[in-house]
């Protein structure tokens, strides 16, 4: 799991694909339920369609799944996770975009959930928490370095201080130890 903390948005769309995976499931089972009464000859409908509606309801039963296991990665921060949801945004605003040149209107409430969520899932902190890029530092004033003097040759120095010692001198003019 990241170190960062979780940001909200991504509780709220990890929250958000559990209730999906819910509904898919619940809609599965029921297909499934739908189908096996269709095939003891109830509804009055054909009785080969009762393995076409279980059918259906056992792929909407895996994409529940599926939704349940992105809410997960999504809430402990996996790198797959913030990857898949990109993925479905995008095909996402795809389909909208689609569905309004056909001329239905109201997907243009899904497209501006899905271009907020694929804007959101780009922002700095969010591509932090799942580790797609190092969180951002304030950074330290630097300080311009020292000039630090360069001794000459011949040139000696007080072991005590660091004071410049003449030549001939035995004792440092600044700190009065002896020079070596």
């Amino acid at each position: 799991m990241s170190n960062v903390a979780r940001p909200f948005g991504i509780t709220l769309l990890a929250v958000l694909h559990v209730l999906e995976a819910v509904i898919f499931l619940l809609v599965g089972a029921a297909l499934i339920a739908f189908g096996a009464f269709m095939r003891r000859g109830f509804f009055g409908a054909p009785r080969f369609l009762h393995g076409i509606a279980s059918l259906i309801g056992v792929i909407v039963m895996i994409i529940g799944l599926l939704y349940l296991g992105l809410a997960w990665g999504l809430w402990t921060a996996k790198g797959w996770a913030w990857i898949v949801s990109l993925v479905l945004a995008v095909l996402g605003v795809i389909v909208s975009l689609v569905s309004l040149v056909r001329g239905r209107i109201g997907t243009l409430v899904v497209l501006l959930l899905d271009a907020i969520i694929l804007y959101y899932l780009l922002t700095p902190h969010v591509r932090t928490f799942f580790g797609e890029s190092k969180p951002t530092q304030p950074s330290a004033p630097t300080q311009a370095p020292q000039p630090v003097a360069q001794p000459t040759s011949g040139a000696r120095f007080c072991s005590n201080c660091g004071a410049p010692v003449q030549p001939g001198e035995n004792f440092c003019a600044n700190c009065g130890k002896p020079v070596l």
